[in-house]
């Protein structure tokens, strides 16, 4: 709902403070994403100066700054998703995605459960790189090193994957909604 809503507000700044009162809504720390932004800042300033190179009009530099607000917007609805959806939940709307592949005999179940491990396990590699102090060569060696170790000593957890209810109907007008507003930029 979160994305129908940002494609309908053509304004990205009251999209990005939209985002930023669910953040509130929702009690959500705000310092991991200042750190992600921090870290992306070289991202953001290469698409600033490869475009600005290629396009030097004053018009296309604000389309350059309206992409860069896009990413940011992205992050943050990315990073609101994953604070306030269970691993459960995750693993329900996969498999309701992967769902016409199962007509074709590919086990759907494992890849969603995949999927929600690896998300659940991001968090915890990223604490790990962050409490590493040493230079670039050696940061790598010791990240790979404390994964391998967490791999092997973590405790076993059992994971219910819960039973697929048909999601309400007007749940399916949103892909519908994206998919209109998408191709109206085209036709």
């Amino acid at each position: 709902m979160l994305l129908v809503v940002g494609l309908v507000i053509t304004n990205n700044i009251s999209f990005i403070i939209l985002i930023l009162l669910l953040f509130i809504v929702y009690k959500c720390p705000i310092s991991p994403i200042i750190k992600i932004l921090i870290r992306l800042r070289w991202l953001f300033l290469s698409i600033l100066l490869l475009n600005l190179f290629f396009n030097s009009d004053i018009i296309n530099l604000f389309l350059i700054i309206e992409k860069i607000i896009i990413l940011i917007t992205i992050i943050l609805a990315a990073n609101l998703f994953l604070t306030i959806t269970t691993t459960q939940e995750i693993i329900a709307a996969l498999q309701w995605w992967f769902l016409p592949l199962t007509k074709l005999g590919f086990p759907t179940e494992r890849l969603a459960v995949r999927i929600a491990l690896v998300i659940d396990t991001v968090q915890t590699v990223q604490k790990f790189y962050t409490d590493i102090n040493s230079n670039i060569s050696n940061k790598t060696t010791e990240l790979f090193a404390k994964v391998l170790i967490c791999a092997n000593t973590i405790p076993l957890c059992t994971l219910e994957i819960p039973n697929l209810s048909k999601p309400p109907w007007w749940q399916w007008i949103y892909p519908l909604i994206m998919l209109i507003l998408i191709l109206n930029d085209y036709l």
